[in-house]
């Protein structure tokens, strides 16, 4: 059985959802979180400040619950041989999702190794980059992460505002170096644009310049007339 690369885009958002007010609605002056709706999340990770959830928010329900089945679905169909490796943007949201799948998988206990190469284009972030939890943050916050690992690059070498073309040379050259770290199938949890940028020049194809990548994020495929769905592989 030939070696697996499955690219997933996180689930559905919180701030996408409810837009960004969900903070000012579900945080009091003490920065306690309650949920306002069903669709929240039933707790947030413990942050220095609600703010910090601004550019860097949890997934809804729906979302957490669509990366349990497709969690299921990669265990029903045999995907990821025993011994498949973990990378995942460091995005909240993609890290909630890859916990959900591997929760889904049977596997709660999996290590997740954050890489922040997977993160989406920070073209999206002109202003300023969004304030990441740290792996021991997160592990600290009940997560199951790999708080040994080194990443290819630190959070803090991430730019605002790089070129389109430069973030598909950053993605790939990730599933590049971690296709040759060892013979294991790779899981990568990260963005809606990652199932492009992190596939395209590794099947041989040129990278795409801005208006193309949004034609393909905006249509969902070069082939389908529809969005993105929230999660995607």
């Amino acid at each position: 059985m030939g070696r697996k690369l499955v690219v997933v885009r996180h689930g559905e958002r919180v701030d996408f959802t409810f837009s960004d007010e969900w903070i000012q609605n579900c945080f009091d002056a003490n920065g306690k979180y309650s949920k306002k709706n069903l669709n929240m999340p039933d707790a947030v990770p413990n942050r220095p400040k609600p703010i910090d959830f601004l550019q860097d928010c949890p997934l809804t329900q729906i979302g957490s619950l669509q990366g349990n089945l497709v969690g299921k679905g990669l265990r029903e169909e045999n995907i990821l041989q025993p011994g498949f490796q973990v990378y995942v943007s460091p995005a909240l949201r993609s890290i909630e999702t890859a916990a959900a799948i591997l929760s889904g998988m049977g596997y709660s206990d999996y290590k997740i190794k954050v890489e922040p190469t997977a993160f989406e284009w920070t073209g999206w972030y002109s202003k300023a980059m969004p304030t990441w939890m740290s792996p021991e943050a997160l592990a600290e916050n009940g997560f199951e992460i790999d708080t040994s690992y080194v990443p290819l690059i630190p959070a803090s070498e991430l730019k605002s505002d790089e070129p389109v073309e430069e973030y598909y040379d950053r993605s790939f050259h990730l599933v590049k170096q971690l296709l040759e770290k060892d013979d294991n199938d790779l899981l990568i949890v990260g963005h809606g644009s990652s199932l492009d940028t992190m596939t395209r020049q590794l099947l041989g194809f040129p990278k795409r310049n801005f208006r193309e990548m949004m034609n393909v994020l905006l249509s969902g495929s070069a082939n389908f007339n529809k969005p993105l769905p929230q999660l995607n592989c």
